[in-house]
């Protein structure tokens, strides 16, 4: 099969997930009142932060969302802004980035209707990252979308340009435990997802809406993107170690 083109995968992820609701048109919640908003939002958030993914708090502590504070964040792949509102509400400044342009309308919106300022931008594929010598970044927040990025070595490099000096790329990616699960198989070290012929297998396992997934262990982080960024911690999230959570400090 075909790895989606950059169009493909905004038209793909115009439906961002809900947790355990589903993938949701983005254009269609902006149509939502506040109040049936709010109400998607809560369910995520309880979805998210009650169940299997924040086993023993470890999505919320190893990506630091109880633990940063007036800090300047973007969240990366923002989706429908669940983790950034939780960024601002602890009192950080935030903005939201995403491919789609529907997505970052409605995480702007879900921000705003909750009582916070907050920027977006578009990201392209000529312009990765957002880069402002006035507004650069402590913390960049990408969960669930580094492994769906095919080419992603250019991003996290833009990724480094746009953080301050010690600022960090905090990632939950699918780990070398999700191919195994996915395939019965341990993944080839360093390699990419789609040169093994169990590719279409292990995507379709874990994300059948995407198009595309790449699997990530502390070493493929480190040798991949060891130019840029120094791996401070690397642990799973989920009991069975298939969501991992990485903490990449910039050089």
């Amino acid at each position: 099969m075909s790895i989606p083109s950059f169009e493909e995968r905004v038209q793909q992820w115009s439906h961002p997930p809900v947790d355990d609701i589903g993938y949701r048109s983005s254009r269609d919640m902006l149509a939502m009142d506040m109040v049936d908003l709010n109400m998607v939002i809560r369910t995520m958030a309880a979805n998210r932060y009650n169940g299997w993914r924040n086993y023993q708090n470890r999505w919320r502590s190893v990506l630091g969302l109880d633990s940063t504070r007036g800090q300047r964040v973007l969240d990366y792949g923002c989706g429908v802004g669940l983790e950034a509102l939780e960024y601002a509400k602890a009192g950080n400044s935030v903005d939201v980035a995403d491919i789609s342009e529907d997505n970052v309308r409605l995480a702007m919106r879900v921000l705003r209707m909750n009582g916070f300022d907050v920027g977006g931008f578009q990201i392209t594929d000529t312009d990765p990252v957002f880069v402002s010598e006035s507004w650069q970044y402590d913390v960049i927040h990408c969960v669930g979308v580094l492994h769906h990025i095919p080419e992603p070595i250019p991003v996290v490099k833009a990724m480094a340009e746009a953080l301050v000096p010690g600022g960090e790329l905090r990632l939950m990616v699918y780990s070398d435990q999700a191919w195994k699960i996915a395939t019965g198989w341990d993944p080839e070290p360093l390699s990419r997802a789609e040169e093994s012929s169990f590719f279409e297998r292990y995507w379709q396992h874990w994300d059948p809406h995407g198009g595309y997934a790449d699997w990530y262990d502390e070493h493929k982080l480190t040798e991949w993107f060891g130019e840029w960024f120094t791996v401070a911690r690397y642990e799973p999230l989920t009991e069975q170690g298939e969501y991992v959570g990485a903490i990449l400090v910039k050089r």
